[in-house]
């Protein structure tokens, strides 16, 4: 039976943790496992128990946020029935309920809410200097990874290589919103993603940024 791993990073707590519970409630465990990076050790109410044991400093906009991402996948990978990997942060709603979640996922995918290349540039300028242009790509950090890229990743270097630059540049460029994606844009993996913008069906998390053009109301 293959399994959900949701892998939660958060600061010390899940803002909504009761949603969550009522989420999970009554689904077989069989199904799912959960893993948790946390910045700051805070028991939680529900899901303390699942925290991992060797978490790392992390900070915003830094490339530890994807080292700390791949703790949880390499914990997650111990599993061999593990199939997807579903990143969510603290402030992560479950919109749709397990079992839609579950039948919906292809086993030969993965997912994204990507964006437009423009975005990328020019604060990832620098990258031009180690991969060709068509390669470096922007995504929503809370992707959706099946079990063939989640094992790529942790098996390679070159996902935070590229930006891992703190010794040589002072500005951000934000790893955690470009690492996997240009990763599996670069090993000419796009045809095995699906691919959504920010927009509330079909994407893997919507957030309704300010100023967004959205239809429905909304707070």
């Amino acid at each position: 039976m293959k399994k959900i791993a949701f892998c939660f990073l958060i600061y010390d707590s899940i803002n909504h943790e009761e949603i969550w519970k009522l989420f999970f409630n009554n689904v077989d465990h069989s199904k799912y496992n959960i893993y948790i990076h946390y910045k700051v050790n805070k028991p939680l109410k529900y899901f303390n128990k699942y925290k991992l044991d060797n978490c790392i400093e992390t900070k915003y906009g830094d490339i530890s946020l994807v080292k700390a991402q791949d703790l949880m996948y390499k914990e997650a990978l111990k599993d061999k029935d593990n199939k997807f990997f579903i990143n969510i942060s603290n402030s992560c709603i479950p919109l749709k309920n397990f079992h839609h979640i579950y039948n919906s996922l292809l086993e030969n995918y993965s997912y994204f809410n990507i964006c437009n290349q423009d975005t990328c540039f020019p604060r990832c300028n620098y990258l031009l200097n180690s991969l060709p242009k068509k390669s470096i790509q922007k995504s929503s950090q809370w992707c959706i990874l099946n079990r063939k890229h989640t094992e790529l990743i942790v098996n390679d270097k070159q996902h935070i290589l590229w930006f891992d630059i703190t010794k040589t540049f002072s500005y951000l460029a934000c790893p955690d919103e470009h690492s996997y994606i240009t990763f599996i844009y670069h090993s000419n993996l796009e045809n095995e993603i699906i691919t959504t913008p920010n927009l509330a069906n079909g994407a893997t998390t919507f957030t309704n940024w300010q100023g967004m053009d959205y239809k429905y109301p909304s707070t």
